[in-house]
């Protein structure tokens, strides 16, 4: 069985491992996710994404964005097929996880601040 764009992730994988912060994340989990299931890929020739839809206790359904590397004027697209995968399965709403520049990009797409993460290292 072909893994659904498992080649255009391969092809940015070393892209990719270099952006998590390895304290939390590691490749091969990223790898899991996506060879369980757990997560999914939308690929091109020119950008990858890679999401994860999250239940909350009371039952609200989320995607949420992993990562993405690649071009961005090809990643936008692929935001938008995740989105529109996760609305036919009914999800509830779309999250990305990501640096400040996201906000900006994203803010004509419906994006907007809903929560910020701030972290100190100890």
């Amino acid at each position: 069985m072909r893994l659904h764009g498992w080649d255009e992730y391969l092809d940015r994988r070393d892209t990719i491992a270099a952006m998590l912060d390895t304290r939390c994340y590691s490749i091969k989990w990223l790898d899991g996710m996506i060879l369980n299931g757990d997560a999914r890929v939308f690929a091109s020739s020119d950008a990858v994404i890679v999401v994860t839809v999250k239940q909350y206790p009371a039952g609200a359904t989320e995607l949420h964005g992993l990562v993405a590397a690649g071009e961005l004027d090809a990643i936008l697209p692929l935001i938008e097929r995740a989105e529109d995968w996760a609305r036919e399965g009914g999800v509830a709403f779309a999250c990305i996880a990501s640096r400040p520049g996201w906000a900006r990009v994203l803010k004509d797409r419906g994006y907007g601040l809903y929560q910020v993460e701030l972290r100190k290292d100890l």
